[in-house]
């Protein structure tokens, strides 16, 4: 799916994780949809190496949630993971910034199906 790379340019190869990323999302668009995520990944890509899950796209790198949210739990989702992004990951610096307890965002994070 992944476009040829340019001359003297490695191909397009994937980490581990990004590929179980890849894998576990259920493709609503299909191959149709497959095919746009790698070939823009391989448009923008600037880095040597393989693609990390960090660059995947926020629905396929979070995976699917575990249920159906609710319009506002999607909302609460985006913005605890957009938080984490922010924060490097870092679930403490997260939490604080979010006003919550530790606890509370591991809790939120296993609930609505974020991967951090």
């Amino acid at each position: 799916m992944a476009p040829a790379p340019e001359p003297g340019q490695p191909p397009l190869t994937w980490t581990l994780d990004a590929r179980r990323a890849l894998e576990r999302y259920p493709w609503p668009g299909n191959v149709t949809e497959l095919t746009h995520v790698v070939r823009s990944l391989a448009r923008r890509r600037r880095s040597v190496g393989p693609v990390l899950r960090a660059e995947l796209p926020d629905p396929v790198r979070e995976g699917p949630a575990g249920r159906t949210l609710s319009p506002m739990e999607h909302a609460e989702r985006t913005a605890i993971l957009e938080a984490l992004r922010r924060h490097g990951g870092n679930k403490a610096r997260t939490a604080a910034a979010l006003g919550i307890g530790r606890a509370t965002l591991y809790r939120k994070l296993r609930t609505y199906g974020g991967h951090a």
